[in-house]
């Protein structure tokens, strides 16, 4: 166990469980913004007038603004506000659940299903694929609760 670690107590392979689970969301979180990027640029289509001439500036041509994005963008934008409403509440408890000194087989089991449950949210949410996406969310939420009710119970 690292020297810093067993002075704070903790669990050296539960903090490591939770470090991937959080560098998975954030990947997955960077993609939702890779994808809008992709299908504004592509299509040239972007709905804020300064994007639109700096665009336009880097390709050599003038880039009309529209009303409205593109309709992938604006699915991995809603993706990246359910995402905002989920994953750092998760991380949070999934932080507390470490430095409470959770037991490492619930922590792997509650940081691999919710993170699981994420990927395959976004996949779903991307594609519309229902009633997979709410199985997913479903599925995240309730880890989450279950996970935040362990922590209580650890505490009291």
């Amino acid at each position: 166990m690292n020297p810093i670690l067993n002075e704070l107590f903790l669990n050296d392979s539960l903090l490591k469980y939770w470090v991937i689970s959080a560098v998975v969301l954030f990947l997955k979180m960077s993609a939702n913004s890779v994808i809008q990027g992709f299908y504004r640029m592509k299509y040239q289509r972007f709905v804020n007038p300064e994007d639109a001439k700096a665009f336009g500036a880097l390709i050599g041509k003038s880039v009309e603004n529209y009303s409205e994005d593109h309709p992938m963008a604006v699915r991995a934008a809603g993706c990246w506000r359910n995402d905002l409403e989920n994953i750092p509440m998760f991380l949070i408890l999934g932080l507390g659940f470490v430095l409470m000194g959770g037991n490492t087989a619930w922590g792997l089991i509650y940081f691999s299903v919710f993170t699981v449950s994420r990927v395959f949210h976004t996949v779903c949410f991307m594609l519309a694929l229902q009633p997979w996406r709410n199985i997913a969310y479903d599925l995240g939420l309730i880890t989450g609760l279950v996970m935040a009710l362990h922590l209580l119970i650890m505490v009291f």
